[in-house]
């Protein structure tokens, strides 16, 4: 493992990260507000460590495959331990395991949160807050690719360990051109969303915080009801809109953006996620419209039934997490489809968290190709997505993933119900932050928070949450990495 040109990339990132910081400082002190001096500081420590990295560690060495996904991962580890500093320097997130939750929570896009009462945070902090959702949506090694040439290493290689999905679009030969492409788009749509929310009664710093939280799918708000503070329908429709969109393959709207309009119909994936969404939209508005419960009477207006289920669905189904309803209230069933909707999570290619679509679609028509082949054990038969035949090396690495899955939301929910936390908070805190989706059910529910879990149970979720975003082969290459040096 080539350690030197792993931290020094590490030092690149922080460098970006400190910059990113120092916006929130320049509002927060423009704004008169007493956090300036708590981002600021993090801001001056964590530009100085990068600097240190950068300058020290002067090597020429090459990123092999190995440490493309040891970068990306401590990036994260990086980015979550700076980016805590300046929660941590104010004091208002509490102790300092708390300030790195929120701020996993936040690069990572997950959205789970440990504040009781947000709308008394100062505005900068909450600003940082959000901005980790929206470095973290795209990537902010996708971002160092963009705008870092010097590095001169192989991007290839950082690329294929941070872009979610099985397989990889290139929507240019260079990979430094792909990365361009994709923040272009990403900034293009944060742009028209913040633009739109203000025309929907948003002040900017509301409709930035909220559009940052939406296209990395992330659902940090400002407010304590999240979305649901604006009971605004146009805002709903908004948000909504933006969702299903960061949760398609940023791919796909390239090529919709160039007219190849052929190309993003004809996507199975989009086609099954589309689908997926309008067919749990209806059962879950049936359900409350049908539903005897006294307490959800209002729902017996159907389009109120529907309303709320179209931004539920949109936003656990895309992983985004934003709320407009307590859904810990809903009937058994609509319960249990979000949940399964957690598992499903969005497009691969998108800012959005789960299993991805694309996985589900392939690991289906694997199992009834192998029982074609049972039946017919003469014939050749391949699996087939959008009329591309996927290779047995694809499918091997979909159904590795999907085993590594099941197994460490099993050994996580396994972790929570020992510590005394009963069974569905356990499961659902399990899935939301292994899914980077962030609120679940019972006391990690729509209208609650994480601050009750022990110390040793955040850091647990804190690694959950790390698996999840980097769909856990990236961390695991580095607990391998550091075991195969301690053998040499």
């Amino acid at each position: 493992m080539k350690w030197k040109i792993v931290f020094k990339i590490q030092g690149y990132l922080l460098i970006i990260l400190a910059a990113a910081m120092s916006i929130s400082a320049i509002y927060s002190m423009a704004n008169g507000l007493n956090d300036f001096k708590a981002i600021l500081y993090g801001s001056i420590i964590t530009c100085s460590i990068g600097l240190l990295l950068v300058f020290l560690l002067r090597t020429d060495q090459e990123v092999r495959a190995r440490e493309g996904f040891v970068v990306v991962t401590l990036g994260w580890i990086f980015a979550a331990l700076f980016g805590a500093l300046p929660f941590y320097l104010h004091g208002s997130f509490g102790g300092y395991i708390n300030c790195v939750f929120e701020t996993m929570s936040g690069f990572t896009t997950t959205g789970a949160t440990i504040l009781t009462n947000i709308e008394i945070i100062p505005k900068g902090l909450l600003l940082w807050r959000s901005m980790t959702h929206w470095l973290g949506g795209m990537g902010i090694i996708l971002l160092t690719i963009a705008i870092l040439p010097i590095l001169g290493i192989s991007y290839g290689k950082l690329f294929n360990a941070e872009v979610p999905g099985p397989t990889k679009d290139r929507l240019s030969p260079k990979i430094k051109s792909t990365a361009k492409i994709l923040w272009l788009i990403y900034l293009g749509m944060t742009f028209l969303e913040t633009v739109l929310l203000m025309f929907g009664g948003m002040d900017l710093y509301n409709a930035l915080c909220h559009t940052f939280g939406t296209l990395a799918t992330g659902g940090f708000s400002t407010q304590n009801a999240s979305v649901g503070m604006y009971n605004s329908v146009f805002i709903e429709t908004v948000i909504i809109f933006f969702m299903y969109l960061a949760g398609i393959n940023f791919a796909l709207h390239f090529h919709l953006i160039k007219g190849n309009l052929k190309k993003f119909y004809a996507n199975r994936e989009w086609q099954v996620f589309t689908v997926v969404l309008l067919t749990a939209v209806g059962f879950i508005a049936l359900n409350l419209y049908l539903s005897p419960n006294q307490a959800l009477a209002k729902y017996k207006d159907f389009p109120e039934a529907l309303r709320a289920s179209f931004f539920q669905v949109f936003s656990i189904t895309t992983t985004t997490g934003f709320t407009t309803e307590n859904f810990n209230l809903w009937p058994a069933f609509s319960k249990f489809l979000l949940v399964i909707l957690m598992f499903l999570g969005g497009c691969a290619g998108s800012t959005g968290g789960g299993l991805k679509q694309i996985r589900i679609i392939i690991i289906i028509k694997a199992a009834f190709t192998e029982i074609k082949k049972l039946a017919h054990p003469k014939e050749f038969f391949s699996v087939k997505v959008s009329g591309e035949a996927i290779h047995s090396k694809v499918i091997k690495n979909v159904v590795g993933f999907f085993i590594f899955f099941l197994l460490f939301f099993a050994l996580i929910t396994l972790f929570l119900t020992f510590q005394g936390y009963d069974i569905v908070t356990s499961f659902s805190a399990s899935i939301a932050t292994l899914g980077n989706i962030g609120p679940g059910l019972a006391k990690v529910g729509a209208v609650e928070n994480y601050a009750f879990f022990d110390p040793l149970s955040k850091i647990v979720l804190i690694f959950s949450m790390l698996l999840g975003r980097l769909e856990v082969y990236s961390v695991l290459i580095l607990f391998y990495a550091v075991a195969y040096r301690n053998r040499q």
